[in-house]
């Protein structure tokens, strides 16, 4: 009976202990997440700041802004204010390296927190760039103890978080959540009010709400950009052109259209969006020339800074200093200090009458014999003359390209191939994938492969690339040994691509030397590996089907009875264009579904330059179009630079698919074996008494 009486009693007591170990718990990790927000310590100054943006960014982030403010820098600062206060356009551009990314961002901040902008979005060249800025912006307040001393509402939960981003979003102010968020696309701010804070003064308010700044690459998904609740409030379009799209009318208008119509929308539906575009001129073409041209782009209000506002008087002697300095003896004066020396003992008669926009945009560094490595603006400013040329100084520092002319290709450029991106790793395969074809392009000393898995409407996610070596050889070896040490490296190669079993057809390039790819397809025993011999368009034979002739799309197989084998021959300039066009296509639409006819590159996160050598490759050939008076418009493939040879396995490797019956629309359901078969009677057989073509293996 006691231990009866005992048992409500022990069960009470025990569930006590748990509450309240709960409790404690609890309140424990409240505890980790309330951020105390002290009183502002300078609040004249940070009352003057808020007010004046050139103030706030001297004073705060120093180390930035240590010079004064120029007349183009305070114009660009001003022009973002303007647009977001009373609306409207502006393009400006600004000589190339003056920081133009770096203070749009900062003005956007300062926009923010003088309640100027909720929502201001920096529109860049890609979204890594794009976010790569907006966690630079985090760290230059988290280093300026001033700022978060003046403003702790928004640098105390900054310096709470650390590292741990994701706890951003638990921390409380007088056991509110504030609602902070620090990811790639967005900047949220703590969402802090007044009555959060009863130990401020009542004429202190601050000035963290929950404003947003958010970064996206001009490809990125702008319509429809939004955080939470709120759409864009303002859009600095930071410098968005490089040189491929801005000699690209394709991708000039692409852009134009980009500008027009998608950041045009990104506001709310009954705002109309403010438009900042900061920009450098590439050419007399670019975007950014037509935009800060008023009589090509009014609304805007463009307006062009240079570098050189007046030459200097005595030309001669800058001729003559830019001819020593590109006459130097590269062992003996490798660093031009003999036309540094005439400069400096002719310093005053050289620079008298010049006039640049920025009297500080020089290098300040010493050099080894212990004067400076430059003296002036000037000087740094014919220094560029010299090194890259008039032209380009012209262009990118003063922002006066001379006019040109030539012929134009479709707008596919390097940095457009590299950010096709699946987001699968490399060797990750899709998970809808029908087809897996490779190309092979063979070398002398290096062989170059593409290997490429295909669904869908001819949406190509090429998986893996890379080169086989066939070490040893030199320019003085013989074809015949170089062929010799081609087929066994040919067969250890095959074991590799064969390894995971998902291989459905391969083109080898067997253009150079013939004979060892003969030997290696016949040691394969055909499928899924062929030899291939690329044809140009003029060249391309089109006949009809025979007994020795079958034919596919763009590709042909002719029956090589002699060797025991089927020769495909390849259209192969319609296949670089085929690809090019693929390439064009974004990998996504707005839904992030991927869009028919693409080809895309696996992702390499934390690795952005891992497709730098294949984007250049893959531009080595282009075709482009020019008016000729009396012809009309010629087409022509055009050699941009010698190193082709991943464009080549690109190319084989879609011809391959093309084989197998990938297509843009309406594929019909290819037989996995893509060989024709001779009839019966004229059967090849093999040495062991088998067909050789292996449609039957």
């Amino acid at each position: 009976m006691a231990a009866m009486r005992e048992g409500p009693q022990s069960q009470a007591s025990k569930f006590d202990e748990k509450s309240y170990d709960r409790d404690r718990k609890a309140k424990q990790r409240a505890t980790g997440r309330e951020v105390v927000i002290p009183v502002p310590k300078n609040i004249a100054l940070r009352t003057a700041c808020l007010l004046d943006p050139e103030l706030l960014l001297t004073t705060y982030f120093p180390e930035t802004y240590f010079e004064p403010f120029t007349a183009d820098r305070s114009d660009m600062l001003r022009s973002i204010w303007r647009a977001a206060q009373y609306g409207g356009d502006q393009a400006i551009a600004a000589p190339r390296g003056e920081g133009k990314t770096t203070l749009a961002m900062d003005g956007a901040f300062c926009l923010m927190i003088a309640g100027l902008s909720f929502f201001p979005v920096i529109v860049g060249k890609n979204q890594d760039a794009s976010s790569d800025e907006l966690k630079a912006l985090r760290e230059r307040i988290l280093a300026s103890d001033r700022f978060v001393e003046d403003f702790p509402e928004i640098g105390v939960p900054l310096q709470a978080v650390g590292p741990q981003t994701a706890n951003a979003r638990l921390q409380t102010v007088a056991g509110k959540f504030v609602r902070m968020y620090l990811g790639v696309k967005h900047f949220a701010l703590p969402n802090i009010s007044i009555d959060q804070l009863p130990h401020w003064p009542a004429d202190i308010v601050p000035v963290s709400s929950g404003q947003v700044m958010g970064a996206v690459g001009i490809e990125g998904r702008l319509r429809g950009f939004k955080f939470r609740s709120h759409r864009p409030t303002l859009a600095i379009i930071d410098d968005v052109e490089d040189k491929d799209s801005a000699n690209s009318d394709p991708q000039i208008a692409k852009n134009e259209t980009i500008l027009e119509e998608d950041i045009g929308g990104m506001g709310a539906s009954a705002e109309r969006i403010a438009r900042v575009y900061l920009c450098t001129t590439l050419n007399r073409k670019c975007n950014a020339y037509r935009y800060t041209d008023r009589t090509q782009k009014q609304s805007w209000n463009g307006r062009r800074y240079r570098k050189m506002i007046t030459p200097p008087e005595r030309m001669d002697l800058v001729e003559q200093y830019i001819d020593m300095r590109k006459m130097r003896d590269g062992d003996k004066d490798p660093d031009a200090r003999i036309a540094f020396a005439f400069w400096r003992d002719n310093l005053d008669d050289i620079e008298r009458g010049a006039v640049v926009s920025n009297k500080h945009s020089h290098s300040k560094k010493t050099h080894a014999d212990g004067e400076p490595l430059e003296l002036s603006a000037i000087q740094s400013y014919y220094n560029r003359v010299a090194d890259f040329g008039q032209k380009a100084v012209s262009t990118e520092t003063d922002n006066d390209p001379p006019e040109t002319v030539g012929p134009q290709g479709i707008g596919l450029t390097a940095s457009v191939v590299r950010s096709r991106l699946t987001g699968l790793l490399r060797g990750v395969y899709p998970a809808s994938s029908a087809f897996v074809t490779v190309g092979l392009d063979i070398g002398k000393y290096n062989s170059h492969w593409v290997k490429i898995a295909w669904y869908g409407n001819a949406i190509g996610s090429i998986i893996d690339y890379g080169i086989m070596v066939n070490g040893g050889m030199s320019s003085t070896t013989d074809s015949k040994v170089v062929m010799a040490a081609l087929v066994p490296n040919l067969m250890n190669w095959r074991t590799d691509m064969m390894a995971d079993g998902r291989l459905d057809f391969c083109l080898v390039d067997a253009g150079d030397y013939t004979e060892a790819i003969y030997e290696f397809i016949r040691k394969a025993c055909g499928v899924p590996f062929a030899a291939s011999k690329g044809w140009d368009d003029g060249r391309f034979s089109r006949t009809k089907d025979s007994d020795t002739r079958r034919n596919f799309h763009e590709v042909y197989a002719s029956n090589q009875a002699a060797e025991k084998l089927w020769l495909y021959n390849v259209n192969t300039e319609f296949w670089k264009s085929w690809l090019h066009q693929r390439f064009v296509t974004p990998t996504f639409d707005e839904n992030e579904i991927a869009n028919d006819g693409t080809l895309s590159l696996f992702s390499a996160p934390g690795n952005r330059k891992i497709h730098h050598e294949y984007s250049q490759q893959i531009l080595s050939e282009e075709m482009q179009e020019e008016f000729v008076v009396g012809k009309g418009i010629v087409r022509k493939w055009v050699e941009m630079n010698g190193n082709n040879h991943y464009l080549d396995a690109t190319a084989l490797a879609c011809a391959a698919a093309g084989c197998l019956g990938v297509r843009l629309v309406q594929r019909t359901e290819p037989t996995l074996a893509p060989q024709p078969k001779p009839p019966e009677r004229k059967a090849m057989l093999n040495q062991h008494g088998r067909p050789f073509l292996a449609t039957e293996r």
